[in-house]
C-alpha cells in the first residue's frame, strides 16, 4: 500500500509540474514585447492620464508649463488612440499605436476632431512617426523615426520616441529624444 501511495503522489506531483510547464508556454513571457505592450496598454484603454512635462524647462515649448492630459479613447486588436490635451483644451491631435504587418508602428496624428489635412499651416506636421524596434519590454517602447517622418520633418529623423506604462505607480511616460538628446519628456498619472 506504501508503494502505491508513493507511486501514486509521484504521478499526481509529475502531472503538476508538466502543467505548469504548459502554463509557462503559454505565459505573457513568451509572448513577443510588441504584443505585450500593445496588449498592456488596450487593458488601460478609456482611462485619463494627466500631469506636466519634465523636460526641457523651455519656457517657449507649447507643452511646457501645461496640465497635459491624455486620454485612452479607443482600443480594438489593432489601433489605440490617445487623445492628447493641453491645459483642459483639445490639443488637435494623438498618438496612434497601430499593429501593421511591418510592425508595432506609432503616428502622431494632429488633424484632431474638426480639422482636416487642407488645414494644416505649413509647420503643422502630420503622420510622423516610426515602428517600435527590438529593444522595448512588456512595459517600454522604442519607436525611431521611419523614413516618412525624415521626409516630412528632416530635422526629426533621428527622432526616437519612447512610451511606457508603470503600473505600479500608475504612470504614463511620453519621451523624446532627438540626435541622441533628450527633446521632451512628459509623466502623467492615472486620474
Amino acid at each position: 500500500m506504501k508503494h502505491f501511495l508513493a507511486l501514486a503522489a509521484a504521478i499526481v506531483l509529475l502531472a503538476g509540474l508538466a502543467a505548469c510547464g504548459e502554463r509557462e508556454q503559454d505565459s505573457p513571457a513568451t509572448v513577443d514585447p510588441h504584443t505585450a505592450f500593445f496588449s498592456n496598454l488596450t487593458e488601460l484603454c478609456g482611462e485619463t492620464f494627466s500631469g506636466r512635462s519634465t523636460y526641457p524647462e523651455n519656457d517657449g515649448h507649447p507643452l511646457v508649463n501645461t496640465e497635459l492630459r491624455t486620454h485612452l479613447s479607443y482600443c480594438d486588436d489593432h489601433m489605440i488612440r490617445i487623445e492628447l490635451y493641453r491645459d483642459g483644451d483639445y490639443w488637435h491631435g494623438a498618438w496612434v499605436l497601430e499593429r501593421r504587418d511591418a510592425g508595432l508602428h506609432l503616428f502622431h496624428d494632429h488633424l484632431g476632431e474638426d480639422r482636416t489635412e487642407e488645414d494644416l499651416g505649413e509647420d503643422d506636421y502630420h503622420g510622423y512617426g516610426g515602428y517600435a524596434n527590438d529593444q522595448g519590454t512588456a512595459l517600454r517602447q522604442f519607436f525611431p523615426a521611419d523614413e516618412i517622418t525624415g521626409i516630412i520633418i528632416p530635422e526629426a529623423s533621428t527622432n526616437v520616441w519612447m512610451m511606457e506604462i508603470d503600473p505600479d505607480n500608475d504612470r504614463f511616460i511620453y519621451y523624446l529624444e532627438r540626435h541622441a538628446a533628450p527633446r521632451f519628456r512628459a509623466e502623467l498619472q492615472r486620474q
